[in-house]
């Protein structure tokens, strides 16, 4: 976002604060969602309500279109989520509180409801709000500031039924633009208190109200409050930052309508929003423009640039979705893996929580960055690439592996990569390799040329199959167009192997594996990334994202009993995204299991 397009959101912002005439509440709109849960049927709570009530009729006086809901029940979770995203429109300021009882499972953070039946960890996720999911709301609508304060932290009445006995809640990797207020640090608890309201909530009343005073003011007070007035037994948290002030009320300079510029019309603000986007070539932009302005004066002007953008940025990026953009290719000797130039850049890696198919250890979605550009195959390993380094190496690896017998995975003695139990030529990706047989593969590689060759991090990976996509599939989120882009579990397949997998509503033309780059390519002109076979990666095995680097290494530990591959080989719609994960142990060999090699790029 450029100065001038930050000045005038800002701008409104700071209107908003005041007492905003109809007339100018189309210039930037602040959102609240308000949870208190007290009436729960083990361990109720004393305070939550009068602390949701409090802050809701506080951010109403604040010029917030607040929704409220007290005591939550499970099936309310969808339609009040739903309610929330609709009335998000980009450019706002989204705010959510939240005061009851709270639990993280496996670093991910959870709202339980007050009618919640949570006799184990996996039941949570059910009975819950997810916090990523509330995050993720925000960040699809584009507010342009989010504000996130969780009183939450009370003892938890579910924790002596898991495995892990973990208190309070988790850090979270707060995106850009977002702050998040915890009553305490994260892995402690807090009282629910003595008084009308829990002790946090009181002195977060306290400071909202503070004419001209920024935000992160406001929370630097809080917790001197709360830490005082504990005895230094709690003390508040505070993850994320923004760009620019936020006032809750006025601005620094005053209160008054002359310092916060209520004398502006609202055309003034339109005009001056359209002068800052009018040259821009970001789709987004103007599409910000007309959610803001839907009958604005330059509303024709806005809907032709957006369609010509559109259009341009379809007719730009068809070659490459159709594998015809001019690779930057390369290989290091004759019986060597083809090699594609992918450039560094960054990514958001993960699944939102609304993905059809989508799990928790998928999430949470982070920021990953690649500095240096890869040099990644272009194709999974062939049959014939590994048969030729079997040859010149001596290598073995072919005492058994895992095929499909009759409704069922039979680890089978005799199958290999040479007979993996369906016919193939050199030309298909191999299989019934283990991570074992794929390192030592890349180890006789970089051996032969001299090159640093190497599996794939699993977030170098997401980024190669994402080729700068944010859907769930390079190609869309659409899983029925799969059989132009991928070899999946398709109605042929369902027909004669009859795996107990959904399948996709298209037909690709093949049962098993087929030869590589049969398929459509993504934009950095890499095929199979997604169907074909599965890919063994670097990564040992992990729950989650709660801790993953952010700079493309991959994550290893002394003690890895299993390791990641990814890509959904020939399966059905769930598994064939770039989001999903699998894993089993090092030593495992699978008809479904290939691999795809990488190395610093010249």
């Amino acid at each position: 976002m450029n100065t001038l397009r930050w000045l005038i959101l800002t701008c409104c912002t700071l209107i908003a604060g005041c007492a905003l005439p109809a007339s100018l509440s189309a210039a930037e709109q602040r959102v609240a969602l308000v949870v208190g849960n007290s009436a729960y049927r083990s361990s109720p709570l004393r305070n939550p309500g009068n602390d949701a009530r409090a802050i809701a009729a506080k951010l109403r006086k604040l010029g917030f279109a607040v929704i409220e809901r007290e005591n939550l029940q499970t099936r309310q979770i969808a339609p009040m989520l739903r309610e929330f995203r609709s009335r998000l429109r980009a450019g706002d300021v989204a705010l959510f509180f939240y005061a009851g009882h709270g639990l993280q499972v496996r670093g991910i953070n959870y709202l339980p409801t007050v009618d919640a039946d949570i006799t184990s960890e996996d039941d949570v996720p059910l009975n819950s709000i997810n916090v990523s999911q509330v995050l993720e709301i925000m960040e699809e609508a584009k507010t342009r500031l989010n504000l996130m304060f969780l009183d939450a932290c009370r003892n938890n009445p579910f924790t002596r039924r898991f495995r892990s006995a973990a208190g309070g809640l988790a850090r979270v990797d707060a995106p850009s633009g977002t702050l998040i207020s915890f009553a305490t640090r994260p892995g402690s608890v807090a009282a629910d208190g003595d008084g009308e309201h829990g002790l946090y909530t009181y002195h977060l009343l306290r400071q909202i109200e503070v004419a001209g005073q920024p935000i992160e003011q406001s929370l630097k007070r809080v917790v001197a409050g709360v830490r005082k007035d504990s005895g230094g037994q709690q003390e508040p948290w505070m993850e994320g930052s923004i760009d620019g002030d936020f006032f809750f009320v006025g601005t620094s300079a005053g209160t008054g309508a002359a310092d916060s510029g209520a004398g502006q019309s609202a055309a003034g603000f339109e005009i001056s929003f359209w002068d800052s986007i009018k040259n821009s070539d970001s789709v987004d932009d103007f599409r910000a423009y007309l959610e803001k302005f839907p009958q604005g004066q330059f509303r024709p002007l806005a809907e032709g640039r957006l369609r010509r953008l559109t259009q341009a940025a379809a007719s730009s990026s068809a070659p490459a979705a159709a594998g015809e953009r001019a690779a930057a290719t390369l290989r290091d000797c004759a019986d060597c893996p083809e090699l594609v130039l992918v450039p560094a850049g960054s990514f958001l890696m993960g699944a939102p929580t609304r993905e059809a198919g989508s799990g928790d250890n998928e999430r949470p979605r982070h920021t990953v960055t690649l500095a240096r550009p890869l040099a990644v195959g272009r194709f999974e390993i062939t049959r014939g690439e590994y048969a030729a380094f079997v040859q010149a190496s001596g290598y073995r690896g072919e005492a058994a592996c895992h095929v499909w017998v009759g409704n069922e995975w039979v680890n089978q003695v005799g199958r290999s990569w040479r007979d993996p139990g369906f016919r193939q030529t050199d030309d298909h990706p191999v299989v019934c390799v283990n991570w074992h047989d794929a390192r030592a593969y890349v180890a006789w590689l970089a051996m032969k040329t001299g090159k640093a060759y190497r599996l794939l991090s699993e977030s170098e990976w997401e980024y190669a199959a994402r080729g700068g996509t944010r859907t769930s599939r390079y190609w869309g989120d659409d899983p029925a167009l799969a059989c132009e882009y991928a070899n999946v579990h398709d109605g042929d397949a369902q027909e004669q192997r009859r795996f107990n997998w959904e399948a996709h509503d298209c037909r690709d033309g093949f049962v098993e594996t087929a030869p590589v780059g049969r398929f459509k390519a993504n934009a950095f002109a890499l095929h199979d990334l997604l169907g074909n076979v599965w890919e063994w990666v670097q990564d040992c095995q992990s729950v989650n994202y709660i801790g993953a680097p952010g700079d493309g290494s991959p994550r290893e530990h002394d003690n890895c009993p299993q390791r990641v591959y990814r890509g959904g080989g020939w399966s059905g719609p769930a598994s064939v995204r770039a989001a999903v994960r699998n894993s089993n142990a090092a030593g495992y060999r699978s008809q479904l299991l290939g691999f795809r090699v990488v190395r610093p790029a010249p």
